[in-house]
């Protein structure tokens, strides 16, 4: 335990040192309505999304950090970030900076789409905890992430946009955080979740998409769509999975130019991550095993 807090100690003082200076405004994003409105309408000819037509399950697996194909393994997934799975391997990519406003630190960096996306959290209080510990000795990510920076190498200036402007119904007091984030051809698509089961009533866990140029929310998802670690843009459309306690588990196909649902999925547990494998077959990893999916466009 010890040797853990000093290396945790060690890294925070690092990400503090290693800290950027962005003159950069946060834009706060306008969602004049919530509950799943198209706010824009799919250009000609992008209206058809793909199907999925599911191949096989796997056998259960031995314990959660193993997967069948070894390109799978769980913190490994393709796609996923190359900040490591832990404080332990967490690497910070050139020109990222570990700390924002010297208030806001680095939580995750996703690079799946046309340039590094970043989020960052509350700094992490180094408050002893009842059993001793801080927040600060048990990891340096950001807490409760929900402000997101834009990495655009040709743009001196990066954008921040501040996820919290979200209009949610009131009624909805879940603790939310972005889970994923990617940008696409001008749009931002990021993932809202929640820190509990998106239960019958809950109005989060839904996708957002945002303007870059204009910073004007294009669309925001049905509340419920998803609670998976990743979602993927795959040509017209955005597979993302839901489930949990309270609902079905599903895997959901939206239109990535509206957030409207096309098409649903069943599997018999909870989506976590999707990848797209080598030989062009979608892979979603469940609970206890991955279900394989031929992506038919």
């Amino acid at each position: 335990m010890k040797k853990s807090v000093i290396l945790t100690t060690l890294l925070c003082l690092a990400l503090v040192a290693g800290a950027q200076d962005f003159q950069t405004e946060i834009k706060l994003i306008n969602v004049p309505d919530f509950n799943g409105k198209t706010l824009a309408k799919a250009p000609a000819g992008k209206s058809q999304t793909l199907q999925l037509a599911r191949t096989k399950f796997s056998k259960p697996m031995e314990s959660y950090t193993t997967l069948a194909l070894p390109s799978l393994r769980l913190g490994n997934i393709i796609g996923h970030p190359t900040l490591g799975w832990d404080d332990t391997d967490f690497k910070i990519p050139e020109g990222v900076p570990a700390v924002y406003d010297g208030k806001w630190a680095l939580n995750d960096v996703f690079t799946d789409g046309d340039f590094p996306v970043a989020i960052y959290g509350r700094t992490p209080s180094d408050k002893p905890l009842p059993w001793g510990e801080s927040e600060q000795d048990i990891s340096c990510r950001g807490r409760d992430p929900h402000l997101i920076m834009l990495l655009d190498p040709s743009k001196e200036v990066k954008k921040v946009y501040n996820t919290r402007n979200i209009t949610i119904t009131p009624k909805d007091s879940l603790f939310q955080r972005v889970e994923w984030a990617v940008v696409k051809d001008g749009v931002l698509y990021f993932s809202e979740c929640a820190s509990t089961a998106p239960n019958k009533n809950s109005q989060g866990y839904y996708i957002v998409a945002v303007d870059i140029n204009t910073d004007e929310t294009l669309w925001i998802s049905k509340p419920r769509t998803v609670n998976s670690s990743n979602f993927l843009i795959v040509d017209n459309s955005i597979i993302c999975g839901v489930g949990g306690s309270g609902i079905p588990d599903y895997i959901y196909v939206l239109n990535r130019y509206t957030g409207v649902k096309t098409r649903e999925y069943w599997i018999p547990t909870a989506a976590s991550w999707f990848a797209i494998g080598e030989d062009k077959t979608l892979y979603v990893t469940l609970y206890d095993k991955h279900v394989a999916f031929k992506i038919i466009k």
